[in-house]
Parts: structure tokens; C-alpha cells; sequence
């Protein structure tokens, strides 16, 4: 087995619990594992930002202001840090077209998504042209790769500029790009996407849910 980050074999002694009970791999080596940092608490209590204290951060204080997404996100929950290492590893996936790493998180997903047994499970949709131009959502591959069932309820727009190429101020500008054909009746929601960066494209797909009748939205990505 090699490292899926640095490709350097890994070598494990297997012992007899091994042979007994499931064994469940690490895709990355000792190494290579110590650089993703998980985000620990205090965080903000809404968008999973790392903070000094308990409390909210100053960007989901503006986001109570706005008078299109001040309630639609209940919280987002992100599991690890946006350092170089993540940063690296989701370029290699998303522009790369690296497939094999879609399982690297594998193990957290499943352990995450237990939390949230009452929700329906929506990945972010990307458009039309991103998907023909990587040829795959890797919000899904995420999830297929985690064996956790999913629905897709949201419908993305193609747009000229992709998120990501955008700046902070500008990312909240524009028209919303989910649309959604379900009618839903106050069934709680869990959002899934690879990266939090300022929340807009999640509370935009929020709302979208939201005026279709969603309960409780939630989301939770792999990195923030």
C-alpha cells in the first residue's frame, strides 16, 4: 500500500486483531497524516472557524444581517484546517482529476455523517460545464466513495467565473445559482462540499432549500 499524498509505500505490522476484526486502512502515511489538522474546539458555533473563545465570528455576525441568508444555515460543521497540505491534495482531486483521492476521507465522513441519521444527505451540485470539465462532481465521488447514500435535490447554473477564481467581496454579488424542482415539507437537510471558504454558496443553496420547504439546514465539509 502507498501513501495516496506522497506515494511512499507504508508498511504496517498486522496483528491478530487485524485478522479478526475489519480492518479499516489509513490511505495516508504517519507522516503525511500529521499535516492535515483537524479544527478543535473553541470554534465559531455557526461556520466551524477556529477561534480563541466559544462564541460566533465576525463573519456569521454579518451573515445574521443579511437579508437574504440571515437564517437559512443553521451551522456548518468543517473537519479539517485549509492548510497547504489540503490545499494541495483538493487541487490534485478537483483539477487534476486525481479520482483515487475522493476516498482519502473516507473514514471521517462516515463517522461525521452518523450525527445526522434524520437528514437527507445533498451534495453541492457544480454545473454542467465544470462537470464536463473534470469529469466528475467531487462532492459526490466523496460520498460514493464513503458508501453513504445521497439525493439530488439542487440544480447549478452555469456561470462564466467559478467561485474559487472569485475574491471575498465579490463571491456575495450575482445571482443565485441553485435552482431545485423539489417541493419539500420541513425535512431536515444536511449540505456536503469539499470546502467552506466565505459560506455563500452554501447558505445560497440553503435558501434555495429553504424556499422549498426545508426544515433545519445543516452542512458539513472536509475542509474550512
Amino acid at each position: 500500500m502507498r501513501c495516496l499524498y506522497c506515494h511512499a509505500r507504508i508498511f504496517e505490522e498486522v496483528g491478530w486483531s487485524d485478522l479478526i476484526f475489519k480492518r479499516v486502512e489509513d490511505p495516508f502515511c504517519v507522516d503525511c497524516r500529521s499535516t492535515f489538522v483537524e479544527i478543535e474546539d473553541p470554534r465559531c458555533t455557526i461556520c466551524s472557524r477556529s477561534m480563541n473563545a466559544d462564541g460566533v465570528c465576525g463573519d456569521c455576525e454579518m451573515w445574521a444581517k443579511h437579508p437574504n441568508y440571515s437564517d437559512v444555515l443553521i451551522s456548518n460543521h468543517s473537519i479539517y484546517e485549509y492548510n497547504d497540505s489540503l490545499k494541495e491534495l483538493i487541487k490534485r482531486f478537483k483539477y487534476n482529476g486525481d479520482y483515487a483521492l475522493a476516498g482519502c476521507f473516507r473514514q471521517e465522513l462516515i463517522e461525521h455523517i452518523k450525527l445526522y441519521k434524520k437528514s437527507i444527505i445533498i451534495p453541492l451540485p457544480v454545473s454542467s460545464l465544470r462537470l464536463k470539465e473534470r469529469g466528475f462532481n467531487q462532492t459526490e465521488a466523496l460520498l460514493e466513495c464513503a458508501g453513504i447514500s445521497y439525493e439530488n435535490l439542487l440544480k447549478r447554473i452555469d456561470t462564466e467565473i467559478s467561485q474559487a477564481k472569485k475574491q471575498k467581496a465579490a463571491r456575495h454579488k450575482g445571482e443565485n445559482p441553485f435552482q431545485t424542482e423539489k417541493v419539500l415539507n420541513g425535512e431536515n437537510i444536511l449540505l456536503i462540499d469539499d470546502l467552506y471558504t466565505t459560506g455563500t454558496t452554501i447558505r445560497r443553496a440553503a435558501s434555495v432549500l429553504k424556499k422549498s420547504g426545508a426544515g433545519e439546514v445543516r452542512s458539513l465539509t472536509i475542509g474550512r
